[in-house]
């Protein structure tokens, strides 16, 4: 994925493990949410069922933890996925496969399906989909979306598939003036600019205190003069 070695134990290793712990943790507390008051001689108690068919995971270039999220969270509430990545993240999510495998993953729980959009599209037009788990463009989401929703007044789908997206967002820096502003000028510079500014995480928007923005520190000059330090291509 082009990484460096920093952003690469970021995302493969400690992001992975903190998905994996977080989403055990969750669908504990989920499973332990039941009813409080019970009637005489009566036991109230909800029973979370997996959904009725498969869920569809997409997963995006540039994050190997999301691929290794989106396919395992609904595994382990015990759904059947098949897993689509991103043409040019397969190696780093084929490994995590072959790690769930190795672990004790029973055959066909996840399939691992790297492929080009003709199957996906057949995947979605299947009676069995139950669910799309996606991360990546808007306008691949609302495409999907679009045909799921065109499906479902089909009546193509045995049930209503859920749909669950994150397609990016705007990260920004609020800074306050008691900021130590050297430190805000290399993190905002690194938000915004490390991996090529290829994640939803990149710094997009900076809300910075007037007084030192042109005056005082200088912060916009300071900001200008670092931007234009860095290279294009290769260094």
């Amino acid at each position: 994925q082009g990484k460096t070695v920093w952003q690469s134990e970021i995302d493969a290793i400690a992001e992975t493990v903190d998905f994996l712990r977080f989403n055990v943790f969750y669908a504990n507390e989920i499973y332990a949410n039941q009813p409080k008051v019970h009637s005489k001689g009566v036991w109230n108690r909800v029973e979370y069922r997996p959904l009725e068919g498969f869920v569809l995971a997409i997963s995006p270039f540039n994050f190997s933890a999301i691929g290794a999220n989106l396919s395992s969270a609904p595994a382990l509430c015990g759904n059947v996925v098949i897993w689509k990545p991103a043409p040019t993240s397969i190696l780093a999510n084929f490994l995590f496969f072959q790690i769930l495998t190795e672990s004790g993953l029973p055959p066909g729980v996840i399939s691992f399906l790297p492929s080009q959009p003709a199957p996906i599209s057949t995947l979605l037009h299947s009676p069995h989909l139950s669910g799309l788990h996606f991360t990546g463009s808007t306008q691949t989401f609302l495409h999907l979306s679009q045909i799921i929703s065109s499906n479902l007044t089909s009546k193509v789908y045995r049930t209503f598939p859920r749909i669950v997206g994150e397609t990016g967002g705007k990260n920004f820096h609020f800074v306050h003036e008691s900021a130590d502003f050297e430190s805000v000028l290399n993190s905002t510079i690194r938000s915004a600019f490390e991996y090529s500014g290829q994640k939803c995480s990149a710094c997009s928007r900076l809300y910075f205190p007037e007084s030192d923005w042109n005056k005082g520190y200088g912060f916009k000059t300071k900001l200008i003069e670092q931007i234009s330090q860095i290279k294009l291509g290769a260094a």
